[in-house]
């Protein structure tokens, strides 16, 4: 117990450092996108805007909106928002230079066009969204008047493609370091999941374990995040040519990713499985609490692993892998003895997910040798037999 209590530390502690480490870069980024942005469209470039250094002032606007929206994601996504920014200003300026700004007809008249713009592409969501609120920004914001100021447009373009260029130079920097945030994210709320499962059944209460398989269902999106990382990563790759050597790394996240989506996947049927026991008028049997605990460390050292590989510490790989088989082990063997009698058809059912859940870790974490699932597997009388999924 004062283990996992220690290694539950040690994960808020690097999680905090993590988010704050990301939180000071964000601020530095946007600094650095607004303030550059700004001094080539008035400055450096000159541009149309003569003496007036404040007509310059969309350039800095379209770098914080295209960096807000395509830090941390692929570039294609990315030229994508600077293109649908581009297309807002450009209808922003003809409804200002038809109906003028800062009225009611230009906002309604604007915003009907840019969805109807948008939708007629099938522009993606994120595109949509920032094609309507520049061109609504631009009719909002500009003094009223109906001439047009091709000068937006222009800086419009300086100050995105500042942005794009700051958000791939950062990404080329660190490129495996959103796989590495994603990964600590999944299995961290993974593991939220079963210790709620776990609380649920402990405490033989049906309105949270009802909660736990709501949470359980929204894990898709995690597991969808992860997947986007390792995409983003492995586009990362391309520009960094010095880290062309971390590729296998990427390749062995994806992997990794499978089987947790299996997990998850498990982890699903699992908590409705608990939702069902916690309605039983008998309490749960009190071997599945051990065991769900050491699917909740389990979950950590298969973080752990996916941190290792993406960090390239192969000596902390096999450290954790090996710390897996044993966690594994562990689990299985907690809830052994309730094989020994019959038990209702909930309890075998999560003693079932249990196994396959833990089997789905171990893949993740590249410990799924057959000497481990025959160790497994022999724990709870099964055949062993195990040479693939």
């Amino acid at each position: 117990m004062g283990e996992t209590r220690a290694s539950r530390s040690a994960s808020w502690l690097r999680s905090a450092w993590s988010r704050l480490r990301g939180g000071w870069q964000l601020v530095a980024e946007l600094t650095l996108a607004a303030t550059a942005s700004w001094f080539v469209a008035s400055r450096l470039l000159g541009g149309p805007h003569g003496s007036d250094d404040s007509a310059a002032f969309y350039a800095p606007a379209a770098a914080l909106i295209v960096l807000a929206q395509a830090r941390g994601v692929r570039l294609r996504q990315a030229i994508r928002v600077l293109a649908g920014i581009a297309v807002g200003v450009i209808l922003g300026e003809v409804v200002i230079w038809a109906l003028g700004a800062r009225s009611t007809a230009a906002i309604f008249v604007v915003i009907l066009a840019a969805a109807g713009v948008s939708i007629a592409a099938g522009a993606p969501g994120v595109v949509r969204n920032q094609l309507t609120t520049s061109a609504l920004f631009l009719v909002a914001v500009v003094p009223p008047n109906h001439e047009l100021e091709p000068t937006r447009l222009y800086d419009a373009l300086i100050g995105g493609s500042i942005a794009l260029l700051i958000t791939q130079v950062a990404g080329a920097r660190s490129p495996l370091g959103p796989l590495d945030t994603e990964g600590r994210r999944a299995f961290a709320e993974l593991a939220g999941v079963l210790a709620d499962i776990r609380r649920a059944v402990r405490r033989h209460d049906g309105a949270a374990a009802e909660a736990a398989l709501g949470r359980a269902r929204q894990m898709d999106a995690r597991t969808d995040a992860l997947r986007k990382a390792v995409r983003v990563a492995d586009e990362n790759l391309r520009l960094a040519i010095w880290a062309r050597h971390s590729r296998p790394r990427v390749d062995a996240a994806r992997a990794a990713v499978d089987q947790l989506d299996y997990a998850v996947r498990n982890t699903r049927t699992l908590a409705r499985s608990a939702v069902v026991l916690t309605h039983l008028p008998d309490p749960p049997p009190g071997q599945l609490d051990p065991a769900l605990a050491a699917l909740e460390q389990l979950t950590s050292c298969a973080a752990a692993v996916l941190a290792a590989v993406v960090a390239g510490e192969s000596d902390a790989v096999d450290r954790h892998t090996g710390r897996a088989k044993e966690v594994a082990l562990d689990t299985v063997r907690a809830m052994s003895p309730l094989l020994r009698h019959e038990q209702p058809l909930p309890v075998s059912t999560i003693i079932g997910q249990i196994r396959m859940v833990v089997v789905d870790l171990l893949r993740s974490a590249r410990a799924d040798d057959p000497d481990a699932l025959d160790a497994i597997d022999r724990a709870l009388d099964l055949p062993t037999a195990h040479r693939g999924r």
